[in-house]
């Protein structure tokens, strides 16, 4: 009997371990307050309300995820164990903008895809091959080659959507009678215009710009500012016709960005495409780094290049199927078997 109850003290002795007390999850009221306004040309433009924001909540000493949920722009109620976290949230609506590495608080990353090889493979070759719309007293060749060199080794990203980031650090306490968290989100992605003088505006069908000297994404765990990388990538986006304040042509465009790369050694280069109504490719390219960097274009973050982008008169300037001037050639009848 004595052997059989030592054993069993001992099974009760091993088999014990302390626990922490655990509580129930709470209700709480999360208060978002989204910043809408985005600088635009000089004066701020109100983005449309997101439709529905990913919330997640992180463990403060590990940091990977302990829950999510998914709210309207405004918040709700969601319900939580007492604790300590680390909190984002961010709009859940994005077509461009993706997000990546998501369950641990410092490595979620927003970004864009690439364009497909081909399509910058079409670019570079319109870059190098086309007709020529810069003149030589606007063109540093040699530099201008080392650019198309390192536009050629850098990836070319699709523009970012909007992407409003609110994180904080949120303590959610044990009580009965309910706990409200406000919080303020604002996105991290900066809106710029850009314009350049134009001769011949209407010659021109389309327009495609490149520009370099961007970074890549944005690790939305950190504050702005700090959660951007300084991957070197080139951005596209596209330019239309228009005209500027004293009623000059120009070709101009509004972008999305994730910020300038910092380095010291990232040019802006600005090289657009051009498709003229004959059917003809023309380029035009210049370092607009310094024009970037500008008190001026800083604040409100649009840049105005003087110097023209001379398009030149096609043979043919209407029967080439432009995109303002568009047309359509007879169909030749081509015979091709089919094997079924």
């Amino acid at each position: 009997d004595g052997a059989i109850l030592q054993r069993a003290i001992l099974a009760v002795l091993t088999g014990c371990e302390r626990r922490p007390l655990e509580y129930g999850s709470v209700s709480v009221n999360l208060n978002l307050k989204l910043n809408l306004r985005v600088r635009v040309n000089g004066h701020f433009e109100d983005l449309p309300e997101p439709e529905m924001m990913r919330v997640m909540f992180f463990d403060p000493e590990s940091f990977d995820l302990v829950t999510e949920t998914y709210l309207p722009a405004k918040g709700g109620r969601i319900s939580l164990p007492p604790g300590k976290y680390k909190f984002i949230a961010y709009n859940f609506d994005t077509e461009a903008t993706l997000l990546r590495n998501d369950r641990n608080y410092y490595s979620i990353e927003a970004y864009t895809n690439e364009v497909s090889s081909s399509l910058k493979s079409s670019m570079l070759n319109a870059l190098r091959y086309g007709k020529s719309a810069v003149t030589k007293a606007d063109s540093d060749e040699d530099a201008w080659e080392a650019a198309l060199k390192r536009l050629q080794d850098t990836p070319v990203i699709y523009e970012p959507d909007h992407l409003f980031v609110s994180h904080e650090d949120i303590e959610v306490f044990n009580i009965t009678e309910g706990q409200t968290i406000e919080a303020d989100a604002e996105t991290i992605i900066e809106t710029w215009k850009i314009s350049v003088r134009i001769k011949n505006e209407q010659y021109m069908a389309s327009a495609r710009a490149l520009l370099t000297g961007q970074i890549a994404s944005n690790f939305i765990g950190f504050p702005k500012e700090e959660g951007k990388t300084d991957t070197d990538v080139t951005l596209m986006f596209d330019m239309t016709a228009g005209t500027d304040a004293d009623d000059n042509d120009i070709v101009v465009g509004k972008f999305n960005t994730f910020g300038k790369n910092p380095s010291n050694e990232s040019r802006l280069w600005l090289n657009i495409i051009l498709k003229t109504t004959g059917g003809e490719t023309v380029e035009w390219h210049k370092d607009i780094t310094d024009e970037f960097m500008t008190e001026d274009a800083i604040e409100n973050q649009i840049i105005h290049i003087e110097e023209e982008v001379v398009v030149p008169v096609p043979e043919n300037p209407g029967g080439g199927g432009g995109g303002f001037q568009p047309g359509v050639s007879e169909w030749e009848e081509e015979n091709i078997p089919i094997n079924i």
